[in-house]
């Protein structure tokens, strides 16, 4: 039935990534939880799920079960390390340089890519939950990184001199919620850019390339958006 289905959006000029085999550095942390904080592993079945246009796709379909990590908070799931969050991560630390300021930690995946770019020379990290910084933090490149336990918008980030920010801080929104994040986003990325006027500022979840270069796709095919409103 998927086989048939993937075939159906491929006929409908849908891009799709396929992945078979997949592995990020999170797959190897442990199972753990501190305080509110919690690493869970679960697998992702054969199935089509949404690319959101990073990467170029609108899909991607899993031809066989895969092990996808998430960051739960207060038994909600906050992030995952699936296809399109991995590759997300991956797409934002290319283009990052210099001194690097990311809002929020999350399961770390950035850090690890961006610790791996040579063109950063130090990455500090933001992020309000110390029950989350106690439980990633061990499990993440030290190399040029600094995590601490503050607002990302705090004052004493802006006496910095940073060339990238890069914030994922929202969770993806009900359709009733999706304008007023939306007017978040763009309000944190104007602020930013008002204080690091020739940084990079990057946001994961606006799908402009300006501002999430890890988004090679802006208008997703006609299927996605058919999708996405039956799924609600």
């Amino acid at each position: 039935m998927e086989d048939e289905f993937l075939k159906m959006l491929k006929g409908q000029n849908c891009d799709v990534l396929e992945v078979s085999e997949f592995k990020t550095p999170a797959t190897e942390y442990p199972e753990k939880k501190v305080g509110k904080a919690e690493i869970e592993r679960k697998n992702y079945r054969k199935g089509i799920y949404f690319m959101d246009g990073v990467k170029g796709y609108d899909f991607f379909f899993v031809k066989k079960p895969i092990p996808v990590t998430s960051l739960k908070i207060s038994g909600k799931q906050w992030m995952v390390d699936d296809p399109l969050h991995y590759e997300g991560m991956k797409l934002l630390a290319i283009n990052s340089k210099g001194n690097v300021l990311v809002g929020g930690l999350g399961l770390g995946l950035v850090i690890h890519e961006l610790a791996k770019n040579p063109d950063v020379k130090r990455i500090d990290v933001a992020e309000i939950n110390p029950d989350v910084i106690e439980l990633i933090k061990p499990l993440i490149p030290d190399k040029k990184v600094r995590i601490m336990n503050k607002n990302v918008f705090s004052e004493d980030f802006l006496k910095e001199d940073y060339d990238t920010v890069i914030l994922d801080l929202w969770m993806k929104a009900k359709e009733e919620e999706s304008k007023k994040i939306g007017l978040e986003m763009l309000g944190a990325y104007s602020f930013f850019k008002h204080n690091f006027p020739k940084a990079n500022v990057f946001i994961w979840g606006i799908r402009e390339k300006a501002i999430n270069p890890a988004v090679f796709k802006e208008k997703l095919c006609k299927a996605y958006d058919l999708l996405r409103e039956a799924i609600g």
